[in-house]
């Protein structure tokens, strides 16, 4: 499912997105999942870092969708974010936020339907994924590119990263669930490891982010026939 923010003030707007995204939608045959804000702030309050994608107006009172933009950049660095505006002479000022794209108003479905397809691409070839921690020092958003392994320790598991360690209460069968698909593997029933950052294996140690761990005897097999492939440029 993709998760789409839709950001205009004019209700009409935001009635021909959300008709535009459905009829994309069926013609892709993706899930889409949509929430409309009337403001910026609207969506800054509601922003739980679970949108893939925004449609962002920029002429709009109070927080311009710039400025709306800006504050999500500090928020979320991997949401994807379209313009959708009236304003062509503003949109060049996207490049300061990394805006993928905008779409001019008057609305048309073509040139809609021609730029938010490859947006849906993009989200759906993404090899990594972002994970919503609720730590014990709040809601955290991180790649998992930046995971280099994590560890269970009783109820809690600890996420060693490239931004630091983070903490937070569930399970690691849990976690797995959530990053099928993607380069991590146990190698004990204590780590599940990001294979993209192992840098060697010396007997039963995996050295990865200047740390080596233990594999277990019996997953110690079928750690090293996935991470050969892995390494190899086979699909796990």
């Amino acid at each position: 499912m993709i998760t789409v923010a839709i950001v205009d003030d004019e209700k009409r707007e935001r009635d021909l997105l959300q008709k535009f995204f459905q009829k994309l939608a069926r013609e892709v045959s993706e899930e889409v999942k949509l929430i409309s804000c009337v403001s910026g702030e609207e969506l800054l309050e509601k922003y739980n870092y679970s949108f893939d994608l925004i449609c962002l107006d920029i002429d709009m009172p109070g927080l311009n969708g710039i400025e709306t933009a800006r504050k999500i950049r500090k928020k979320d660095e991997q949401v994807i974010i379209i313009f959708v505006t009236n304003m062509a002479q503003m949109a060049i000022q996207g490049y300061e936020v990394r805006a993928l794209d905008f779409v001019i108003k008057p609305l048309r479905y073509y040139s809609f339907a021609l730029k938010l397809r490859s947006a849906f691409q993009m989200i759906n070839n993404r090899e990594n994924r972002s994970i919503v921690l609720n730590t014990t020092s709040g809601i955290k958003k991180i790649n998992t590119d930046d995971v280099y392994y994590v560890e269970v320790q009783r109820h809690h598991l600890y996420y060693h990263t490239s931004k630091g360690m983070f903490q937070q209460k569930t399970s690691l069968k849990d976690l797995e669930e959530r990053l099928v698909g993607l380069s991590f593997k146990r190698c004990n029933n204590c780590y599940l490891i990001n294979l993209k950052h192992v840098t060697g294996v010396d007997k039963d140690e995996v050295e990865i982010a200047g740390e080596k761990l233990k594999m277990s005897r019996p997953r110690k097999k079928e750690f090293l026939q996935t991470l050969a492939k892995y390494m190899g440029g086979i699909e796990i």
